[in-house]
């Protein structure tokens, strides 16, 4: 029961956060720059949390669910992303919407990458550290 209110509790919090990244961050001439930063964001915390066993084995199973479910889940939306290149290829926008899913698919890839290095590099050395 705990993971659940974990999952309750985060998922708010990545909601509200997706939604004012959102505010803050229009789409400019129709094209989703929001969606396209929180996907990538959350790809590299993703990565980032699933790598980071020796941060991550000193929280609480809840903690780290709650954030992976329900934080990183209710930040990320790869529904807006579907919706968003359909509109695009609607539009005839064809290269906004290719140059869409590739930033999207490549740079979550990328972003992946980096969270796994950061988490198996920079936060091994520093706990090591102390």
């Amino acid at each position: 029961m705990a993971n659940v209110f974990a999952i309750i509790v985060f998922a708010f919090l990545g909601g509200s956060g997706r939604y004012l990244v959102g505010q803050a961050l229009p789409a400019a001439a129709g094209f989703p720059w929001a969606t396209i930063l929180i996907n990538l964001i959350g790809s590299g915390l993703l990565a980032w949390l699933s790598h980071a066993k020796r941060l991550t084995a000193r929280w609480p199973e809840a903690v780290t669910v709650g954030l992976g479910v329900g934080g990183v889940g209710a930040f990320t939306t790869f529904s807006t992303f579907s919706v968003d290149a359909v509109r695009l290829v609607s539009e005839q926008r064809w290269l906004a919407a290719i140059s869409y899913v590739l930033i999207t698919v490549i740079g979550g890839m990328i972003c992946s990458a980096l969270g796994v290095w950061i988490a198996r590099h920079w936060w091994s050395f520093h706990l090591e550290e102390k």
